[in-house]
């Protein structure tokens, strides 16, 4: 069985996306555990809601000019050390500001000499990276991270998502030097509907075999 984590995206938990992803999920049923997990919780005193585990703060959108990439980010890379030295993975599903912290994490364990307080004990050997609605960070200290390997990715998108417009999700894929694009019409989401969970998971067989 393969060990996929998928990550939520910036206004969302883990309950939100696998709320969202049960078609998916039943269709690599026999195949894959998908792990959703929380970023770590915010500050008490945070504008966020209670139930919201952004990967890092933002400005009021994800191409808004105000970025803080460097809000929380410390704290977060120091729970992706904690994750991956608990948890081995095959791959990550990653939505919005999850697709950015999937492309991050990738190049992270691709140069973790870029990260220095980035110190996970467990090998992770991902075999592909699925990212949904996604986008580059240009925020410090993102912007010197990015280094993704060379592994297969599929990326998604839907050219009138509202949220992330879809030229920002072509950027992420063009980093990307063995993905394949797909569009749909779905809006801001891991696209469930119609031939999707199958196309996601004939590319997760292609990709682990």
């Amino acid at each position: 069985m393969l060990n996929i984590l998928v990550l939520h995206g910036y206004i969302q938990s883990a309950a939100t996306v696998a709320h969202n992803t049960r078609q998916l999920r039943d269709v690599l049923d026999d195949i894959a555990i998908l792990h959703y997990v929380d970023g770590p919780p915010m500050q008490a005193d945070s504008s966020f809601p209670s139930d919201s585990r952004p990967w890092w703060v933002m400005g009021q959108s994800p191409e808004h000019a105000v970025l803080r990439g460097d809000a929380r980010w410390e704290e977060v890379v120091k729970w992706w050390s904690d994750e991956f030295s608990e948890r081995q993975y095959d791959g990550i599903i990653g939505l919005s500001q999850g697709s950015a912290m999937t492309a991050l994490l990738l190049s992270m364990l691709n140069h973790p000499e870029r990260v220095p307080s980035f110190k996970p004990t467990k090998n992770q050997h991902l075999k592909f990276g699925i990212f949904c609605s996604g986008f580059v960070s240009h925020a410090s200290p993102h912007a010197e991270i990015y280094g993704i390997p060379d592994i297969p990715t599929l990326h998604t998108v839907d050219d009138g998502d509202s949220v992330v417009p879809a030229a920002r999700t072509i950027e992420l894929q063009e980093l990307c030097s063995n993905s394949v694009l797909y569009r749909h019409h779905e809006g801001h989401a891991i696209p469930t509907g119609g031939k999707y969970p199958t196309i996601f998971k004939d590319f997760i067989l292609k990709a682990t075999q």
